[in-house]
């Protein structure tokens, strides 16, 4: 209960007090979605301590980063998570390392089904002081510290989350009480986007990310919404997680909802979902239809709700729940947000329908990205009003009813030899809605001094035995669209799934550029099996020779 929860933040505070955390000392958490990780991110916040919430995969790849760095003293860390990451903290300065486990807070059965795993003598770091969570639990209910919390300070940090790293390192955004509490204003200002007292709002979403803290756990207790907690991040398992805790309200990666597709799913059995969100990347036409027929047939109220949005933005600006007959546009701006689509050359608006990169203004925006500077240069613009922007560096248009659609990242273009720009997720999109196309993903290459679009394509099944009759189609289809011809594919792959990112999780568009063998080539004589040399390919041979 609430009443249950604010007691153990209260408890979980003095843990913290006795063990020394202070307003200002920032505490490294790699949890899972747990309550007890979500209620040491509300203790943290009583005595004006700042969470920082990092994936375990960024952690062990530059453990330094998160500890050194941010002066980061206490660690808490999932125990299924600590032996991988063992190396890693012993490589920092950390001083106390709390173990959690994912039965914290759980039924007594669930606590027999999967039992707590007890760190063994040799995994243990000379010089780091450990303690359990049950101890810090205990540390904190026999404390006599009183709980005082600091004064209000307009700015004050309260979280630091990690960009997915799509583009690069993984960012620190320092998120601000104030942006936290402006997104439950405009959630009010929405009121609550239909969402009542008791709603069943299921978190799928890791609460290392900006969506999950801000949209996922924070803003639904807001509004008096009973929070189930799924601590294992399994696109998977979403059908079965929807079926037994029978939310009315859930925000899934658009994986979750590709998942059900192929599932036998009996008419109008998921009735009692109400709002089904997603986000963080432009969503195909095709795709979203196909979700939508199945999720209508399952009883589902509302078709899939997009929004679009950044962590650097304390997550979600716009979102497409009001737009009439809506498929996968990005949606409408939020109450209290301003956006403006800029030309990248000139930075003076475009008109309705042009493309330009989108920037954004809003109460909720971040504070800065931590120890990075020359981020926030790039990020932040004010201009001569003195309102502050935050740029995107995506890709957008808006039409004449303030519908907006993001249509991808800036960076993902190359310039022709005449000097145009040409755009891959424009060309992706394009294959993408091929009804025999299940997914799709644009790379360039650079083949004798030339950069040119290289697609990487998965069937769907029953065309897989047909390769060449589709790609043909495909390649016809892409040369009517595109009157510039170095937008057609330079060549194609066909394949049965995408890498992913043993890191982030997420699509791996990088190892795609090193694959040399098993393209088709579109010719005047037909499809040819070739080879592919790159300058990408041949560095990344260097590098290993190295």
């Amino acid at each position: 209960t609430y009443k249950e929860f604010f007691e153990l933040v209260d408890t979980l505070t003095k843990g913290f007090i006795e063990l020394g955390v202070k307003n200002g000392d920032i505490v490294t958490m790699c949890m899972a979605g747990t309550v007890d990780s979500v209620a040491h991110f509300y203790a943290l916040n009583r005595i004006g301590a700042i969470t920082q919430l990092v994936n375990p995969n960024y952690f062990k790849v530059n453990s330094k980063k998160y500890i050194n760095e941010t002066n980061s003293k206490l660690l808490i860390v999932l125990d299924r998570f600590y032996p991988m990451l063992q190396d890693a903290i012993a490589n920092t300065n950390v001083e106390k390392v709390m173990v959690s486990s994912i039965t914290e807070q759980s039924a007594f059965l669930y606590k027999l089904l999967v039992r707590r795993k007890n760190l063994k003598k040799d995994q243990l770091i000379s010089g780091v002081e450990y303690i359990t969570y049950p101890e810090f639990n205990r540390l904190g209910e026999t404390s006599k510290k009183e709980i005082i919390s600091p004064e209000f300070i307009e700015g004050r940090e309260t979280a630091i989350v990690y960009t997915s790293g799509s583009t690069g390192n993984p960012k620190g955004v320092v998120l601000t009480n104030d942006a936290l509490n402006n997104m439950i204003t405009i959630y009010d200002a929405k009121n609550g986007f239909g969402s009542k007292v008791g709603d069943r709002n299921l978190v799928l979403i890791p609460p290392m990310y900006g969506t999950s803290l801000c949209h996922c756990i924070n803003t639904p207790l807001a509004f008096g919404c009973t929070n189930v907690m799924q601590p294992v991040y399994n696109p998977q398992t979403f059908l079965t997680d929807l079926q037994k805790y029978r939310p009315n309200i859930v925000v899934g990666s658009l994986g979750h909802y590709i998942s059900l597709l192929d599932k036998d799913i009996k008419d109008e059995s998921l009735s009692f979902l109400d709002m089904p969100f997603t986000g963080g990347e432009p969503v195909p036409l095709k795709l979203v239809k196909q979700i939508n027929e199945k999720m209508r047939k399952a009883g589902v109220k509302e078709d899939l709700i997009i929004g679009y949005g950044m962590s650097e933005f304390g997550t979600m600006v716009m979102f497409n729940m009001d737009i009439k007959d809506r498929t996968n546009e990005s949606g409408l701006l939020m109450p209290f947000v301003e956006a403006k689509i800029t030309d990248s050359i000139t930075n003076e608006p475009v008109g309705i329908n042009e493309k330009g990169i989108l920037k954004i203004s809003t109460p909720c925006m971040m504070k800065e990205y931590i120890n990075n500077p020359e981020a926030n240069k790039k990020f932040f613009e004010i201009d001569e009003s003195g309102k502050v922007w935050g740029n995107t560096n995506d890709i957008a248009t808006v039409d004449n009813q303030g519908i907006y659609r993001v249509l991808g990242r800036s960076s993902d273009s190359f310039i022709d030899p005449k000097g145009n720009i040409v755009y891959l997720f424009e060309i992706e999109n394009k294959i993408a809605n091929n009804k025999y196309v299940k997914e799709c993903e644009l790379v360039p290459l650079t083949v004798n001094g030339k950069v040119v679009p290289i697609a990487h394509i998965v069937l769907e099944e029953s065309v897989k035995q047909f390769p060449n009759d589709v790609i043909s189609l495909i390649n016809s289809e892409c040369m009517v669209e595109f009157t510039n011809p170095e937008a057609i594919p330079f060549a194609y792959k066909l394949r049965d799934k995408f890498p992913t990112s043993p890191i982030s999780g997420k699509r791996d568009y990088e190892t795609l550029k090193y694959e040399t063998e098993g393209y088709l080539q579109v010719t005047k004589e037909g499809i040819k099996i070739i080879s592919i040399d790159s300058e990408e390919s041949k560095k990344e041979n260097e590098i290993e020779k190295e």
